[in-house]
């Protein structure tokens, strides 16, 4: 049996962020919809490379009262 020094149930734990996904992209435009709520951007205009738009964006609207 392993001992631990802490309980983990009292740590103190932060939400998940939960993260739109590249829809559409192309031509200095791009997409984001999320998987979770459904929410879409629509077309915005693109400044970002393609390893930044990777990871996703945090969702408005899933973690507005995480905010």
């Amino acid at each position: 049996m392993t001992v631990l020094l802490f309980d983990k149930a009292a740590l103190p734990r932060t939400a998940r962020v939960k993260r739109m996904h590249v829809a559409d992209a192309g031509c200095g435009m791009i997409r984001f919809h999320c998987p979770h709520c459904g929410h879409d951007t629509g077309l915005i205009q693109d400044t970002h490379t393609v390893s930044e738009n990777k990871p996703g964006l945090p969702c408005t609207e899933c973690n507005e009262d995480a905010v």
